[in-house]
């Protein structure tokens, strides 16, 4: 494997665990549904966020107030889209991040990254998150990027990598029947 695979692997592997369960153990008390890697459309940033029932369903409430949340497209932006999210907000991989920004040409290697972190999500035991009180076949996990129009496609493509398959194929219906 390419010397930068390697490395990126190590870091990811190496920051992942530690930051999962310092946001599992955040979210102990409620019921986690999702957990997001987002990047942006050079891939030189890394970052993970997750959002729970309970606290999605006070955001909601919060831009409903707001004047910001008034049709079921609304609400689905506000359950999937990981810029929303409400914890997660340490877990930036500076580590990681260094090594993208430092790397010549990152987004050649995007697709191997994509492979690498959904192997790690993958390998996490369901121990990790029983621990805290979640199950890891409750969650979907997808890669998005916050400034891109393929951030769909992203998406698509990674939360059949490392998602549980019937919760998968919910995601990837998620703007079905919308306009």
């Amino acid at each position: 494997m390419d010397p930068f695979l390697n490395e990126f692997e190590d870091k990811f592997r190496a920051g992942f665990l530690p930051d999962l369960e310092q946001t599992l153990q955040e979210m102990q008390h409620e019921k986690v549904y999702a957990c997001a890697f987002g990047t942006d459309s050079d891939w030189i940033t890394l970052f993970m966020a997750a959002n729970t029932e309970e606290s999605l369903a006070r955001h909601i409430a919060r831009m409903k107030e707001e004047g910001l949340c008034d049709s079921e497209q609304d609400e689905i932006y506000y359950r999937w889209a990981c810029s929303e999210y409400q914890y997660g907000e340490d877990t930036h991989f500076n580590h990681i991040s260094r090594l993208l920004y430092a790397a010549e040409d990152v987004q050649h290697y995007k697709d191997e990254m994509i492979q690498i972190i959904a192997k790690v999500v993958s390998e996490t035991p369901d121990e990790v998150f029983a621990r805290y009180g979640q199950s890891k076949a409750d969650i979907t996990f997808f890669i998005s990027m916050t400034d891109d129009d393929e951030a769909e496609e992203l998406e698509n493509q990674s939360v059949v990598l490392m998602t549980e398959s019937s919760l998968a194929s919910e995601f990837l219906k998620r703007y079905d029947g919308l306009e």
